[in-house]
């Protein structure tokens, strides 16, 4: 594969910063039949097309927030975390336009529907064989408790997938009209991510 720089397994960021504390939790399908107390929990998975190049392509995209934006959100206040380490030794990684990679404790600023903008973390980073992606989760400021993880694969038979794994949470209330607004509004997100990446999205 050739998505870029690559990672043989998860990092995980040293510090969080995160506003809620079931840290990592969409790592593992189970959190959708056993969400933590008080969050929802869905996974969608979305056909993106076939071959080694479409996952190429698709995994920069990924990792450079590109299915964020496919989804109709800015992306910015991107800052590395100097300490992140790249597979040769080094700081934060860049593709060859000076695009930051996503790397681990990289934090940004969503913009968008209220509800689920703001500003955000990543947690951890999936660079394997075959498998691309990361998982972010909201920061201090934002008004919910989410995470997302955002996963590229390349099965097999040749298709490439794209899953979003995800839980959320309305920060600081109970679940209520607002909140219930809130849980329809993170699926439609779900539902615009795991199609952003589809080459019949391509700008």
């Amino acid at each position: 594969m050739t998505t870029g720089p690559r990672r043989r397994t998860a990092v995980h960021a040293p510090e969080m910063g995160l506003n809620y504390t079931a840290i990592g939790a969409t790592a593992s399908p189970e959190v959708v039949a056993f969400p933590p107390p008080g969050f929802r929990a869905a996974e969608l998975r979305h056909r993106i097309g076939s071959g080694e190049r479409r996952f190429d392509l698709a995994g920069r995209a990924l990792m450079t927030w590109g299915a964020l934006r496919g989804a109709g959100f800015d992306v910015a206040e991107i800052h590395a975390e100097p300490r992140a380490v790249s597979p040769r030794g080094t700081g934060p990684l860049f593709l060859e336009d000076g695009t930051p990679w996503i790397t681990p404790g990289m934090t940004a600023t969503i913009s968008g529907a209220h509800e689920v903008a703001g500003p955000v973390k990543v947690v951890s980073v999936i660079d394997e064989p075959g498998r691309i992606g990361y998982v972010y989760g909201s920061r201090p400021g934002s008004p919910a408790c989410a995470e997302r993880l955002l996963l590229l694969e390349h099965e097999p038979d040749d298709a490439v997938w794209l899953t979003v794994r995800s839980i959320w949470q309305q920060a600081g209330r109970s679940w209520s009209v607002a909140a219930r607004a809130l849980d329809a509004r993170q699926r439609r997100l779900d539902e615009r991510l795991v199609k952003s990446l589809h080459p019949s999205n391509a700008a």
